[in-house]
């Protein structure tokens, strides 16, 4: 599947582009916000406000790592 990720506010949406449906949604308002989003296959590296980047598994939306 094709994703893709809008930021709304503290909040990343990820988007399937096929159907265009919401797959997924990441709160980020503990960790000041997010600032940008890139999109690996299943994995979402979403870089924070508080200057670090949390990966998340698309599909489990459960958080990898935090570098």
């Amino acid at each position: 599947m094709t994703y893709a990720a809008k930021i709304e506010g503290t909040n990343v949406k990820i988007v399937e582009i096929r159907t265009n449906s919401t797959k997924r949604t990441f709160g980020c308002a503990s960790y000041k916000g997010a600032k940008s989003v890139n999109i690996t296959g299943d994995l979402a590296a979403v870089t924070c406000g508080d200057g670090k980047v949390r990966v998340y598994d698309i599909r489990t939306c459960s958080l990898k790592r935090t570098l």
